[in-house]
């Protein structure tokens, strides 16, 4: 029976047991702990958010940490935020973010050495277990949220960097899609090379600026180290600014304007200068008249000097080996500006080649002009030529028989000593007679002008010359000119004719719109 009382009673103790664990120790449990949980994530959020804006307002500026590898940029010129202080600014937030949390974790350490009561082993076990607690919910929750702040952090800005590189992709590819289209580029007074984009100088301080494009420096505008703002396209006006050779620094004529150019072939004393002068002198008396178009002369000091040659009769030869480039800006409202060229360089660079100056114009030049010196002996006419041939091929890389379908004016100079073979008078004479002739009624003035001048060469003994030019060139025409009009003598102005034509057969060729 006792035992029996026994079991009994311990059964009884067992399910009281059983009912305090279950119906109050476990609830109370569950709720502390769902408390202690809560309060432990709470905790976490709060540390770890103060960590992470503690550390962005430290860094809401990336450019007093970041530190800029490229040396080129390095004299002042700030990095576009999206080109590498975003990411800095990411790394060193987050890294930060971490480094504040961990020392909210230490303070803790610091707390729980502060609580510890002497020999107060419960108190202390207690105090303990909160310091573990804390601990592992400051690791694993403040670890976390810092995760996800710096998630949200970088999300934020790679959005609006994929924003901003599609926006830069348009716009640098508008830049240069535009150039191209409108075939723009810079040709270069000194070196003759060309550059797309050419360097540029700052209005305030004369800093140079290479490569004024949309890029890590400055997608609309970039700062320059004195502080002013440049633009970086076409669109917002970089042609505005003064422009220079990228690889000699020789200051440009223009910046956004489509070339042309024409190269001046002769012998020495073949009177390529003087015809430099008179054609450029009727040419912008001709463009005086339209009132539609601004032009502008480069350089200006060099169209003054053959201004001053055509009004004084004054003839002076060239002994620039490196090409003497003249140019005239054409700007008409709404179209593209055009940079016409005519390269001069001394007779003796066509015979001599063993100079170390290489026409660099040869690559790119749109028509030539050959003068050709009835006065001075067939060899040297045919030296002349044939040293501008061979120095062409080898410069422009052309290797077949003919050079391609450059136009070719072929100007007979000083034709004023033969009018009665070779004027005007003589040359519609015969174009009248055969306009008369039913079998010759397609012959024009320009095809009568080209033979007459092709039968003078012939009957000069000037046929071997005709025969190169013919076996080397596919499009000429022969003119007539007189640049000077008259035996020369100083203070009498030049009376020319015949100067404007042989240019405006070669831009009739090339379709170009002056």
């Amino acid at each position: 029976m006792e035992v029996i009382i026994g079991l009994v009673l311990v059964c009884l103790a067992l399910v009281c047991i059983y009912c305090v664990v279950v119906y109050v120790i476990i609830p109370i449990a569950g709720i502390l702990g769902v408390i202690a949980l809560t309060i432990g994530v709470s905790y976490a959020f709060f540390v770890s958010l103060k960590s992470f804006i503690t550390s962005l307002i430290l860094h809401i500026n990336p450019y007093t940490t970041y530190i800029d590898k490229n040396l080129k940029a390095s004299s002042g010129v700030q990095r576009s935020y999206f080109f590498g202080p975003g990411y800095h600014q990411i790394a060193i937030t987050v890294k930060d973010t971490f480094y504040n949390l961990k020392s909210y974790i230490d303070s803790i350490g610091a707390w729980w050495k502060a609580f510890r009561i002497g020999h107060k082993w419960i108190l202390n076990m207690w105090v303990g277990i909160f310091y573990i607690s804390a601990c592992v919910c400051a690791y694993v929750f403040g670890t976390a949220w810092a995760a996800l702040f710096s998630l949200l952090l970088f999300t934020v800005i790679f959005v609006g960097m994929c924003g901003f590189y599609v926006f830069f992709s348009l716009l640098w590819l508008g830049d240069r899609i535009t150039l191209m289209i409108r075939s723009i580029h810079s040709r270069c007074p000194n070196c003759k090379r060309i550059s797309i984009v050419p360097a540029f100088s700052c209005p305030d301080c004369g800093t140079q600026h290479q490569n004024l494009t949309p890029g890590p420096y400055g997608v609309l505008t970039r700062k320059c180290t004195c502080g002013r703002k440049l633009p970086t396209t076409i669109f917002n006006g970089r042609s505005k600014l003064e422009a220079l050779c990228p690889y000699c620094q020789s200051t440009l004529a223009i910046s956004d304007a489509r070339q042309f150019g024409i190269q001046l072939v002769g012998g020495t004393s073949a009177g390529k200068t003087t015809f430099l002068a008179s054609y450029w002198h009727h040419y912008i008396e001709q463009l005086k008249s339209d009132s539609q178009l601004e032009f502008s002369c480069f350089p200006e000091d060099a169209f003054d000097e053959l201004e001053h040659w055509y009004q004084n009769g004054l003839s002076i030869a060239t002994s620039e080996s490196n090409a003497s480039m003249y140019s005239i800006i054409h700007k008409r409202g709404g179209c593209v500006p055009i940079q016409m060229t005519i390269y001069d360089v001394a007779g003796e660079s066509f015979t001599d080649l063993s100079t170390d100056v290489q026409q660099q114009q040869y690559r790119y030049c749109e028509g030539i002009v050959i003068v050709v010196d009835p006065t001075a002996t067939l060899e040297l006419n045919i030296n002349t030529v044939s040293g501008f041939v061979s120095e062409f091929k080898l410069i422009k890389g052309v290797h077949s028989s003919h050079l391609s379908h450059i136009p070719v004016a072929v100007i007979i100079s000083k034709s004023d000593l033969f009018k009665k073979e070779l004027g005007m008078p003589k040359i519609k004479s015969i174009y009248n007679h055969s306009a008369k002739d039913d079998e010759l009624s397609g012959i024009t003035l320009s095809s009568v002008r080209n033979d007459v001048c092709r039968d003078f060469l012939c009957s000069h003994g000037f046929d071997g010359l005709l025969n190169m030019i013919d076996g080397e060139f596919e499009n000429t025409q022969y003119f007539p000119v007189s640049a000077m009009g008259h035996e020369a003598e100083e203070s009498v102005a030049y009376e020319p004719w015949g100067v404007v034509e042989p240019i405006s057969w070669i831009i009739q060729q090339t379709n170009v719109q002056l």
